[in-house]
């Protein structure tokens, strides 16, 4: 009798079900003895607002064997180096970038010291990066002759989710393998308490696996309602729970496209502003609990005819989502584990949503196949290392609430209030005090948030830490070291201003040249 994990069953579609699908078909022969079936229900319509990726989806897509090229042309898809903040400190103009390019001489020195100690003549992520400049003239990341997926300045995506889900069903169909059902499970049939035979489909039919991957997303059809695995609230830590989507096209076909997300904090939460190459994403994300819906309407209603005056906002038609923020707390159980939001969702800020879907799938491609005997083992390694995620997203995230200096609304104000805030955050912030964040702040080798980023959140929002330069022994080599990285980095800047093209020039050249290729 096979004892290995080679029959893998995934319910659900969406990006959690059909990224997980390519993921693990682009590695495995699907053609012998591993199957990987996905059920769709024909009926459930995805939430599809997470339009935002990380620079790791570069090297998901390559893997996958989707080209850049299709990709963008059939995803409208652009280029997203960063987000940038605007009112979150004191609910003025006031903005920061936090980039995706990691602060010059990364490897070698903590920049952080020597930015303190030169009385921040720069903002953070100008003296830490030339990414910001490049941000601030709508720049893409790379030129037209740059190969797939390389980069000249680090870049992720901004996309059509909806769009991105069928393009990974075609492809995963077409040249992977993956078997597809589009049916509702009607019932699920239970070995035990911990683990499924099989799924039983509206037409009859039985669906039988060694892992089921669940995608079902806040419905949580097996992992929650058939294995009784409980939801852990993070509410009284991020109070956001209601967010509206609103797509608006651009007055001109030519308009600038931004090269990061916009995220611009209002009285009772954030609206994000996601630049693609035919629209404009806007959500308002909120709190019911210090606002109404009205209100919200009405702040982002002022915000869409601030920014795009052009468009006729009672006419746009939002999509209004309903967040539980949270996450299971077991996300493996027996022979089922949870990927997407099923596993859990917290606040769109920050783009967690896609890199937790990828990490899910990377790890199941890395561990299978695996005997069945070894199920236990691998269900405990993933729980614990999507803990320290979770952990760190939920930290990451309260960052950016706890560092504001707001008071406009109580909203803000209970952020700041010390019961809000998780143990972990305020420790560390403790020790940030007496040195900026750095390597050894890394719990999890594949971290999701490096010491860059909270360094980007920090010194972007005012926080002081001490500087310990003047404590080492080769501080003058390290200053001496600085200045030819400043050099550098102020050289790289004018050369990347004259020579890269806006994002919308070079997403044009890239749809046209993927348009001539389908000729």
């Amino acid at each position: 009798m096979n004892s290995d994990i080679n029959d893998i069953v995934i319910v659900g579609g969406g990006t959690a079900g059909w990224l997980t699908a390519a993921v693990l078909a682009a590695h495995f022969d699907t053609s012998s003895k591993f199957t990987i079936t996905l059920i769709e229900s024909p009926n459930v319509r995805t939430i599809g607002v997470g339009e935002g990726t990380w620079p790791t989806m570069a090297g998901t897509l390559r893997r996958i064997g989707i080209s850049e090229a299709q990709f963008i042309a059939e995803c409208d898809a652009s280029f997203k180096q960063g987000t940038r903040f605007t009112g979150w400190t004191l609910g003025e103009n006031e903005s920061y970038y936090h980039p995706f390019s990691l602060p010059i001489g990364y490897n070698e020195i903590n920049i952080v010291d020597h930015w303190l100690e030169s009385q921040k003549e720069l903002p953070f992520d100008e003296f830490a990066t030339a990414q910001a400049g490049v941000c601030n003239y709508h720049l893409a990341p790379k030129q037209a002759n740059t190969p797939e997926y390389a980069n000249v300045v680090n870049y992720g995506y901004h996309l059509n989710a909806g769009k991105f889900a069928n393009l990974l069903r075609k492809h995963s169909l077409d040249n992977l393998g993956v078997k597809h059902i589009s049916a509702d499970v009607e019932s699920v049939k239970l070995i035990d308490s911990s683990n499924i035979q099989s799924v039983t489909l509206d037409d009859g039919r039985q669906v039988g696996g060694d892992l089921f991957v669940d995608c079902t997303g806040f419905k949580r059809l097996l992992i929650s309602e058939q294995l009784k695995v409980p939801f852990k609230s993070v509410r009284n830590v991020l109070f956001n729970d209601r967010a509206m989507a609103f797509q608006v096209p651009y007055h001109d076909q030519n308009a600038p496209i931004n090269s990061t997300t916009h995220a611009t904090a209002h009285k009772n939460g954030w609206i994000w502003d996601i630049s693609l190459p035919n629209r404009k994403g806007i959500g308002i994300v909120y709190s019911s609990h210090y606002g109404d819906e009205d209100s919200a309407v009405e702040t982002v209603k002022k915000y869409i005819n601030q920014h795009m005056p052009h468009s006729d906002f009672e006419r746009l038609k939002p999509n209004k989502i309903k967040i539980d923020p949270g996450h299971l707390q077991t996300y493996w159980k027996g022979n089922c584990l949870a990927v997407g939001l099923s596993a859990g969702f917290i606040d769109p800020l920050e783009a967690t949503a896609m890199i937790l879907i990828e990490f899910s799938a990377k790890f199941l491609r890395e561990h299978l196949p695996a005997n069945k005997n070894d199920m236990a083992l691998l269900a405990d390694k993933f729980n614990k290392r999507m803990d320290l995620h979770w952990k760190s997203i939920v930290d990451f995230i309260k960052l950016h609430y706890i560092l504001s200096k707001r008071t406009d609304s109580d909203y803000w104000l209970e952020h700041r209030n010390a019961t809000t805030i998780p143990e972990s955050l305020q420790q560390s912030l403790s020790i940030w005090k007496n040195r900026s964040p750095w390597h050894a702040d890394i719990e999890v080798a594949e971290s999701m948030f490096p010491p860059a980023s909270f360094q980007f959140i920090l010194y972007g929002m005012g926080f002081t830490s001490k500087s310990t330069l003047s404590d080492r022994r080769l501080a003058d080599r390290e200053r001496a070291h600085l200045q030819t990285l400043i050099k550098n980095k102020q050289a790289e800047i004018q050369k990347l201003r004259q020579h890269l093209p806006t994002n919308r020039q070079l997403l044009n050249q890239i749809k046209y040249s993927w348009m001539n290729r389908l000729q």
